[in-house]
């Protein structure tokens, strides 16, 4: 059955996603931001332990811009401090989002008194220098600095509060800076539109200061709680954690040492292998991580080796001899440690071979250019001819290792006026800050008109600088990342397509530069992805200020587009009643599609303009398919047409083809069948009645399987199969005929049928003597059922072929949303059925209850299709249990707790054996309890397991009298 995704909130809530491992007791708080506010709202934090328990819960109101940070989470304690993932969940409205976290075994320890000053006094000073050198002034503090900490957090927010500039905020650990500058921006947002004082803002402001001095100087829990009392007034905010670098899992080690098994051709000996496959086969990999890391090493730089010892030069020759002579002592290695032990002198024989391979780049760039005079040729040439001169003269490896820097020196010169170009074009086709690419220009000049080498290595050196300057002065990886996902929510909600492209674009870079942290890539790409990185920065700002201006004229245009598509919708509506009123049904249509066009006009009223866009595009959709229904046949439905009607009248077409192609081609051996296929055909129709059309595709490829398989005529005298060569697109017959006579051949008579009876094709062949067949005719392509009755002499004999239909119907967030509550109701049915018994069928309100969730459906209303489900769980655990005066049982659940009670009515004292069946809703038998009762009768069990949400059954069977006792997870 295909797996189909129900369709959920978009997900609206973005958070700095950065968390790894943490040490028992170390402090966690979340930051992060909602892309639509609603006014009264509040965002639920939950943390779960590994065990399944609750371990924190937050109540949290985001600010006015959606930003919010939780109070400080210390995980320690018998239910937050166990080792192992935890998992995060954050609920606002009817967004979510989930994350996990590991807490480690080791036990975080704060910095000591003495090492907070030690820290302060450091922090003091560089903020000093920062300062002195913004401002071109001398130091604004005195050279003794104070050994109390009170003291020094007064001068460092003194420092701040008089110096304050943007570039400052550069400064701030990385994982406290959004929370610091959202915190900024929200007191300056407030003292802009004079909802305070000035004095009061100066005082938030020192207060976030010295929040960010206890986070320099390792006091994070009092940082935090600093920020979310600053934010008492105005909602709160949020910093995060960096990840640690992961070991490899059991199973990653268990897949590198089965790579290793299967490695021919390599230095390892056949003790090696097999220590190889001892350690795999005891499951010892995670002790021998190290060990398997140098090996692989060992043996890839031996494969490069064997590679380049094939050239044919005098300096690789040096490298291959001395490879020659080192190889067979490596294959002699009687163990892993041995072979590693090598290691020192592969590495030397490896870098010399890379060497040789560098110096072969400069050696053709210089005969490449030499005609052309190249400037830069030239000026290496005199370097390059001493060098040549020198290795000329070479009799070790290690003369080669000898002249690496000279090697180096000349690949950096070549490629430094390929690093800069590239940089200059990249810059400029993104727009990157002309200043910047002024100064590259001009370094690119003074690369062309160098007079030496020396001079050239100068500019390498500042390009490289210039480089990393780019890389601190932009903000890192993951706070950008942040930034551009809270963009793209925003971006998303007001539809705008043109930001999105651009946010689009910068996360795919961002994710390259993330992809590149964890390799090892050249120095080019890293000064591409930089400057491209560059870009990404500075565009943030002006992307999120064009977002930000949509709440004014920006805005309107894009909500007055999509209320004049509603309008048009609307008019369009109005004007068909004149036509088309007394058409069956179409009021009803009209009145219901108006309503939908209401909820368009609703989401922009709640600025959602992403799902109001989407919806209008959907009701679009449907308005066509109707008025094109109603237009080729206005009276061929009689309950009249909308969307879903038009898909029940063509999947019930569909179930009447099953049902005229039984009709024509029914047999006795499929009497055996009838009643599982009737029974199929019922569920299906049941499936589109309400309108469950996602699994009704699904029910109807099981049919048309179950057909294919049981609607067939055998005959002992015919043995044959049919499969599908998909290299040659045709169907290929084969098998055998019981003959009485074995001297001559005979013919045989194929004929293929259409599942309503004509005939497709036919075919006419003849077995061998001995009686086995084969033939073949080009398949078919419509989707169906086909028979294909084979005969031979007097006997017949039927297979069918099924062509299976590619569904494409596109379905849209509100149908995927209804497919669980369809499920949810189909389950809640049966379960009622199978365990209520005749006080399911007696009673009148679950008949009433299930036509009102039928109705639901198709009407499309899930708020009532909900409400009533939950109406039909409550009725079934008040009126479907089973008493009686024998026997009787009870069953309560909380806090993952089941409390199994009850008594039976005994003739004799003596405990017995009682067992006690649980199903679920589904009806899958989920575990069997065995308990004892008491002389008396008596019985009690608590059973302390997490049950997933749902209702369920618990049964007794005692002698012949059966008690049942049903409850609700929740």
């Amino acid at each position: 059955m295909p797996v189909y995704a129900s369709a959920q909130s978009p997900d609206r809530i973005t958070i700095l996603d950065d968390f790894g491992n943490y040490n028992s007791g170390e402090p966690l708080f979340i930051y992060g931001q909602i892309a639509s506010i609603t006014d009264g709202s509040f965002l639920i934090m939950q943390i779960f332990n590994p065990e399944g328990d609750l371990c924190q819960i937050q109540q949290l109101m985001p600010l006015s811009n959606g930003v919010f940070i939780t109070d400080v989470i210390p995980l320690k304690g018998r239910i937050c401090g166990l080792s192992g993932e935890y998992e995060i969940k954050l609920f606002y409205g009817d967004y979510s989002k989930s994350t996990t976290f590991t807490v480690s075994s080791s036990t975080f320890s704060e910095p000591n008194n003495e090492e907070k000053i030690s820290l302060a006094q450091n922090l003091v000073n560089d903020q000093a220098l920062s300062i002195s050198t913004l401002f071109d002034i001398s130091s604004p503090v005195s050279n003794q600095t104070s050994n109390n900490l009170s003291e020094l957090e007064s001068t460092y927010v003194d420092l701040w509060s008089e110096f304050f500039v943007d570039d400052l905020i550069l400064e701030v650990d990385p994982l406290i800076r959004p929370a610091v500058s959202s915190s900024l921006d929200s007191v300056q947002k407030l003292l802009d539109g004079d909802e305070i004082s000035f004095d009061i803002a100066k005082s938030i402001d020192r207060t976030i200061y010295s929040a960010i001095f206890n986070y320099q100087i390792g006091d994070k829990t009092k940082a935090i709680d600093l920020l979310t009392d600053v934010f008492v007034d105005i909602r709160n905010v949020n910093p995060e954690k960096t990840t640690t670098q992961r070991t490899p899992t059991f199973d990653e080690l268990e897949e590198t040492l089965l790579n290793l098994m299967k490695k021919s051709d390599t230095v390892m000996s056949k003790p090696v292998k097999n220590e190889v496959g001892f350690i795999f086969a005891r499951g010892t990999a995670p002790v021998y991580s190290d060990e398997l890391g140098e090996l692989i090493d060992i043996l890839s730089k031996s494969r490069y080796l064997d590679v380049v010892s094939r050239k044919e030069s005098d300096l690789y020759r040096l490298v291959q001899n001395d490879w020659d002579s080192l190889k067979p002592s490596l294959m002699g290695k009687e163990s892993i440690d041995e072979l590693i032990e090598s290691k020192t002198r592969v590495s030397e024989l490896h870098q010399a071979a890379i060497l040789l391979r560098e110096l072969d780049a400069v050696e053709r760039f210089i005969s490449n250019d030499s005609d052309e005079n190249s400037d830069l040729a030239n000026i290496i040439m005199p370097d390059w001819d001493d060098l040549e001169s020198d290795l000329a003269l070479a009799t070790s490896v290690q003369s080669i290792l000898d002249s690496e820097s000279e090697i180096k020196q000349m690949v950096q010169i070549i490629d430094i006026s390929s690093r800069i170009n590239k940089s200059v074009e990249i810059s400029q086709s993104s727009g990157v800050d002309s200043a910047l690419v002024s100064d590259w220009k001009s370094l690119l000049e003074r690369v062309e008109n160098a007079e030496s080498t020396d001079e050239i290595l100068e500019i390498v050196s500042e390009f490289d600088q210039s480089i990393t300057e780019l890389r601190e002065k932009r903000n890192p990886l993951v706070v950008l990342e942040f930034q551009y996902k809270t963009m793209k929510e925003k971006a998303e909600l007001q539809a705008d397509y043109q930001n999105l492209f651009l946010i689009d674009n910068a996360l795919k870079i961002l994710d390259t530069a993330k992809q590149m942290e964890s390799g090892n890539p050249s120095i080019t790409r890293i000064d591409r992805i930089e400057v491209l990185l560059t870009w990404v920065s500075e565009k943030a700002p002006q992307i999120k200020s064009d977002l930000d201006s949509y709440d004014k004229d920006a805005f309107k245009v894009r909500a007055s587009d999509i209320l004049q598509r509603a309008k048009s919708l609307e008019n369009l509506v109005d004007l068909s009643l004149t036509k088309n009123r007394f058409l069956p049904n179409y009021i009803e249509f009209t009145e219901k599609f108006n309503e939908k066009i209401d909820d368009v006009r609703d989401l922009v009223i709640k600025n959602d303009l992403d799902q109001a866009d989407v919806l209008v595009r959907e009701l679009f959709s449907e308005w066509t398919d109707v008025s094109q229904a109603y237009a080729n046949d206005p009276f061929g439905s009689d309950v009249g047409y909308t969307a879903d009607e038009i898909k029940r009248i063509e999947f019930r077409k569909k179930l009447d083809t099953f049902s005229n192609m039984v009709s024509t081609f029914y047999n006795s051996e499929f009497s055996a069948y009838v009643d599982n296929y009737n029974k199929m055909m019922d569920d299906a129709n049941e499936l589109i009645d309400i309108a469950n059309f996602v699994d009704a595709e699904s029910k109807i490829l099981e049919i048309g399987n179950y057909l294919s398989e049981y609607l067939v005529l055998k005959n002992p005298k015919l043995i044959y199969d049919i499969y599908y060569d998909a290299e040659k697109n045709i169907w290929v017959l084969n098998g055998a005929t019981d003959k009485s006579i074995f001297d001559r051949r005979e013919n045989l008579y194929v004929t293929i049928f259409n599942m309503d009876g004509s005939t497709h094709s036919s075919l006419k062949f003849t077995d061998t003597k001995q009686g086995d067949f084969y033939t073949q005719w080009i398949a078919p392509t419509d989707p169906g059922l086909y028979v294909v009755m084979l005969q031979y002499q007097n006997s017949k004999a039927t297979q069918i072929v099924h062509v299976e239909e590619k569904f494409d119907y596109k379905y849209s967030t509100s149908d995927l949303s209804m497919v669980e509550l369809a499920r949810e109701f189909e389950d809640l049915e049966s379960f009622a059925e199978k365990f209520g018994g005749e006080n399911f069928v007696s009673n009148s309100r679950f008949a009433s209850v299930i036509n009102e969730i039928k109705s639901g459906f198709t009407d499309k209303n899930a708020k009532s299709v909900d409400e009533n489900i939950d109406e039909l769980k409550m009725i079934i655990e008040r009126y479907l249990p089973i008493r009686s005066r024998t026997a009787v049982i009870e069953a309560s659940y909380n806090d993952d707790k089941l409390i199994v009670s009850g008594a039976i009515q005994k003739t004799i004292a003596f405990r017995e054996d009682l067992f006690v069946d649980i199903f679920d809703q589904r009806g899958n038998l989920i575990d069997e309890i065995a308990l004892k009762d008491s002389s008396s009768g008596l019985f009690s069990e608590v059973i302390s397991e997490p049950f997933d949400p749902g209702l369920y059954v618990i049964q007794l069977e005692y002698h012949d009298v059966r008690v049942t006792d049903f409850f609700n997870v929740k």
